[in-house]
């Protein structure tokens, strides 16, 4: 990503002879005006910090450092009126529903793939994940027409899901493909041989959101490189 460090073109001494008052005049205005933008480019710097995690701007995931993300367009954030329904039949909008630092998975209950291996990766670390008391989960099915409220009840019972903080959700397919490819850049297709066709599939990665359901850090769940990036990122977030 190609940044332009803003700043002020000084001026030079005026050492001619002239108007007093002009040039006393001009260098307030200098003066003025070159305060209010580095002021404003500290506020909306957007360079690498060590001690606060990125947003993520436009199509191609560029990470942004800012104090006032509401002022930056493009961010990835959770969309409003995002509806599912959970494993106990309750339904919520994701973003309305609770201002806690949550993490997101895709999966569907028939898979035998990678999704038992997410999930197992996350009950391990599930004893350093309980320092953040409000920490949310999210499990999302790509699979929502078969997924039913009590397929993903019997799927948390058989992996013993204790977690109260842990939801396993089911929704509107187009909806959940749009969230998952848009917001999440999860865009993986994979050839179906019963549709004869490629289609969406779900990722491996978990993705973490602030309290204000904007996308701050992507992990890989193969493996326990990325998982323990992901608890030391959190303690990041919540400190």
């Amino acid at each position: 990503m190609n940044e332009t460090k803003p700043g002020p073109n000084l001026m030079k001494p005026n050492y001619f002879f002239g108007n007093i008052v002009s040039k006393t005049t001009s260098i307030f205005l200098f003066c003025l005006v070159s305060s209010f933008v580095l002021g404003t480019c500290k506020e909306n710097q957007s360079y690498p910090e060590t001690d606060s995690l990125p947003y993520f701007s436009g199509k191609d995931f560029d990470p942004i450092w800012t104090k006032v993300p509401n002022e930056s367009p493009g961010l990835h954030q959770i969309p409003e009126g995002f509806k599912l329904t959970n494993h106990l039949g309750n339904q919520i909008q994701l973003r309305e529903h609770s201002p806690k630092i949550s993490l997101v998975v895709f999966f569907y209950a028939t898979c035998r793939g990678i999704c038992p291996m997410i999930t197992k990766n996350i009950i391990q670390i599930e004893p350093q994940l309980s320092e953040f008391k409000d920490l949310e989960i999210s499990s999302i099915s790509i699979n929502p027409k078969e997924d039913t409220p009590a397929v993903l009840s019997k799927y948390r019972t058989l992996y013993k899901i204790q977690n109260p903080n842990w939801n396993f959700y089911t929704g509107e397919l187009l909806a959940i493909e749009s969230f998952a490819k848009t917001t999440c850049g999860a865009e993986v297709e994979g050839f179906s041989v019963e549709k004869n066709k490629y289609e969406f599939v779900h990722t491996e990665n978990i993705f973490l959101f602030d309290g204000n359901k904007y996308l701050r850090g992507i992990y890989r769940a193969k493996g326990t490189g990325d998982i323990q990036r992901l608890v030391a990122d959190l303690r990041i977030l919540t400190k």
